[in-house]
């Protein structure tokens, strides 16, 4: 099928065929095809099952631009993950800013008012995010839109992600039945359900642009799905490197997928004497740039030290644990085929598009709580798989698992080669997702009683797949739960929100967090000693807040740790029956003692040193903490503690720059952050006034700060907005001070 044709016969108008064919694109593939028979451009649902590359996005594209040229509508295109989300953002607003067509973005503060967002044509968002407008009634969102697209569908079967994914998706449907969905996967292995759920035609099939050859290697030989077999007669003796270097002759990428971050790492150092030798000059001098620019970060640990050395050979490790701006260097560099291998965890087979000539799963067994050493997924083995393949520069991609004998090289062609994804399921009956869910139903006021939150759950793919389930009893426990705690209240039959049970949905936090949070601060209010230590420990109770694991070699250190801070924490595990498990409770010892030393400016490389991880991990800790301080000024605010609000949002910021409290005033200008600060500091500049009358010449001569900086500060200092600024003993309120930059600023300095 001939796409200008397409768009002609569909009045597509000409600087949108122009757009669209200016890629190269002539013909569409047969998948592309598939979809257009289903009905995409008809106004028909459609589940589009297909692999990787195969050009689901396209689809998506016209299927929006269709709708918002011809019908007026909006189109919201939701992503599951942040990094996904900015890819396709920029991705849309480069194709088509010059049409016109106005591309928004919304993946930040889930408690953010977000009514701009409603001058936007096409959308993109995050579940979480959508499903935090839909709390706070955003009703425009839901009237104007005529096309929703849910990309990674299978996503569904997340056990954190997929009951908001599927929530969400319910709820549109139930405020919206004729909205046109448009559901995305590359591994599904249930696809009519889907189809079936969402009143959706079904547009699957096997066909890639590239390829793939699934194999298992063993003994200097790969034998592939196809029957064919490839000899790897390399010179190194470890088969992973004869396996990368066997690609990289043949002008190849590889992504190599491994069970754990420290193997990403291992792996990684490993591959290094096998790469170097075959980068050209001109490589080198770039890779050396890009390591340069790793470690001579201010805040760069010992792991970005660690990368930095691989990146000069040409390999990198990628994990969470690495910071935004580095996982962005690897990912820009690779794509650029400057970095030719890539080690990582298969968390990155479902974060970016990184397509690689062969993708090497070497690891395809993983620690499991309680059940030890087990199989990986299907599912999750045909996500990385899928990575094989760069369209434009192979004729085909590989897939490769490791074998060890000549009866695990059958077990693994069983497993995984020749099997099927496992089905999408949901993981919405849990109790904690329907908690969360329940209340954020009836406070943005679409539930109003128990029968019609089970006319909302038939809408559900929950209610599709387990027809008949028995949710009277469960969902009966939760309404209780509920009002018995606070949150909910009735008049006769109705329920209401109260106003805790609205500022709980509305934060975006589990009502087990907010009751926590609730009672701890009545502790404090009742006469409890107030202590950092012990508020700090409360937050790591919540459910929401993810917490450090635990070693055997930890256990001296923090039992210590838990007799010197006894009298001062404010949830014991008389208070939470979970905290009577020990690696619980020391769990969240530890990690409140990583966000205590973090307040008290130790050094990231120490950090990462003493609680075994990475500087991306701090980032998120840093970050999580952060909202749920937020959350509970929020609820003092609610419950007018005032004092305490001002004690929160004081520690909030300390949080926020991983700072002492005599830097709040400095930590607040753009660009600072916590060395720069302490830096003006040990300069005798302790509050913002003390800089009024420095120059910017004298600021440029400290170290760290430089010019531009230097003329940054002295426009802030002497900006009309400052001039209120008085730190009041600490006494901060969120008007007095509005930090400027986010979370991840404070890794740049």
């Amino acid at each position: 099928m001939n796409l200008k044709e397409l768009l002609t016969q569909h009045a597509f108008p000409q600087e949108v065929i122009d757009v669209l064919t200016a890629s190269g694109i002539i013909n569409l593939h047969p998948p592309q095809v598939e979809a257009i028979k289903k009905g995409v451009l008809d106004k028909k649902n459609v589940v589009m099952a297909v692999p990787t590359a195969a050009g689901k996005t396209l689809i998506a594209e016209l299927c929006m631009l269709k709708s918002i040229l011809q019908d007026g509508g909006k189109a919201l295109y939701i992503a599951p993950l942040k990094a996904l989300a900015s890819e396709k953002y920029n991705d849309f607003k480069k194709k088509y800013d010059a049409l016109g067509i106005k591309i928004g973005i919304a993946t930040g503060d889930l408690d953010s008012p977000s009514k701009y967002l409603d001058r936007y044509q096409i959308l993109i968002a995050t579940a979480e995010k959508v499903d935090s407008l839909l709390r706070s009634r955003a009703g425009w969102l839901i009237n104007s839109l005529t096309v929703i697209v849910l990309d990674e569908i299978h996503f569904i079967d997340d056990e954190s992600r997929g009951p908001t994914l599927e929530i969400l998706t319910a709820r549109i449907k139930q405020l919206k039945p004729d909205i046109q969905i448009l559901a995305l996967s590359a591994t599904i292995g249930n696809a009519q359900e889907i189809a079936g759920w969402l009143n959706a035609n079904l547009a699957f099939s096997h066909w890639r642009p590239i390829p793939l050859k699934e194999g298992v290697y063993f003994n200097q030989k790969i034998m592939f799905n196809n029957d064919s077999i490839r000899l790897v007669r390399e010179e190194p003796d470890e088969d992973l490197n004869k396996l990368v270097l066997d690609t990289l002759r043949g002008d190849g990428q590889v992504l190599v997928f491994v069970n754990s971050r420290r193997s990403a790492q291992a792996a990684a150092r490993e591959l290094c004497p096998s790469i170097g030798p075959i980068l050209t000059s001109q490589e080198k001098d770039i890779l050396n740039e890009v390591a340069r620019e790793i470690s001579e970060d201010h805040s760069a640990t010992k792991i970005c030290k660690k990368l930095a050395e691989i990146v000069k050979s040409g390999c990198a490790f990628h994990h969470a644990g690495l910071t935004p701006k580095q996982r962005h260097l690897i990912e820009e560099h690779f794509k650029k085929n400057i970095i030719k291998v890539i080690c990582s965890t298969p968390t990155l087979a479902a974060g970016v598009n990184l397509p690689a000539r062969r993708a090497i799963i070497r690891d395809c067994k993983r620690y499991a709580s309680g059940l030890g050493s087990v199989y990986i997924s299907t599912s999750e083995y045909k996500q990385c798989a899928g990575r094989a393949g760069r369209p434009q520069y192979d004729d085909h991609g590989e897939a490769v698992l490791m074998a060890k004998s000549i009866s695990e090289q059958n077990a693994l062609f069983e497993r995984f080669v020749l099997a099927r994804p496992e089905p999408v399921t949901s993981k919405l009956g849990s109790e904690s997702a329907l908690r969360i869910h329940i209340l954020s139903s009836i406070a943005a006021g679409y539930v109003h009683d128990i029968n019609s939150m089970f006319d909302f759950l038939n809408h559900t793919f929950l209610s599709y797949q387990r027809q008949g389930v028995n949710l009277v009893g469960l969902v009966g426990e939760i309404f209780d739960y509920l009002h018995q705690n606070g949150f909910i209240d009735k008049s006769g039959f109705k329920y209401f929100t109260t106003p805790f049970g609205n500022i709980t949905s509305r934060l975006y936090i589990d009502p087990m967090t907010s009751l926590i949070l609730r009672n701890g601060l009545a502790k404090l209010h009742g006469g409890k000693s107030f202590s950092t230590y012990g508020l700090l420990h409360m937050l790591t109770c919540c459910p929401d807040s993810e917490v450090l694991n635990v070693g055997k070699s930890d256990y001296d250190e923090i039992e210590s740790l838990s007799q010197k801070l006894e009298d001062e924490l404010i949830v014991s595990p008389d208070d939470l029956p979970q905290l009577q498990d020990v690696y619980t409770y020391y769990a969240t010892l530890k990690t409140m003692w990583l966000w205590s030393r973090w307040m008290d400016e130790e050094k990231e490389e120490v950090l990462c040193d003493d609680f075994n991880v990475g500087p991306g991990d701090i980032y998120r800790h840093v970050e999580s903490a952060g909202w749920l301080l937020h959350a509970a000024g929020m609820i003092a605010e609610l419950l007018h503690y005032k004092k305490m609000t001002f004690e929160l949002e004081a520690i909030r910021l300390r949080m926020r720059y991983g700072i002492k409290q005599e830097l709040l005033e400095l930590a607040s200008l753009e660009g600072v952050g916590r060395v720069r600060a302490r830096i003006l500091f040990k300069h005798g500049y302790h509050k913002l006034n003390d800089l009024r009358n420095v120059t910017e010449n004298q600021l440029a001569s400290i170290k760290t700060i430089g010019k531009s900086l230097a003329e940054s500060i002295v426009q802030q200092i002497h900006h009309p907005s400052l001039k209120k600024f008085t730190s009041r003993n600490a006494n901060f309120t969120q008007n007095d001070i509005e930090p400027v930059g986010e979370i991840n600023e404070v890794w740049t300095d």
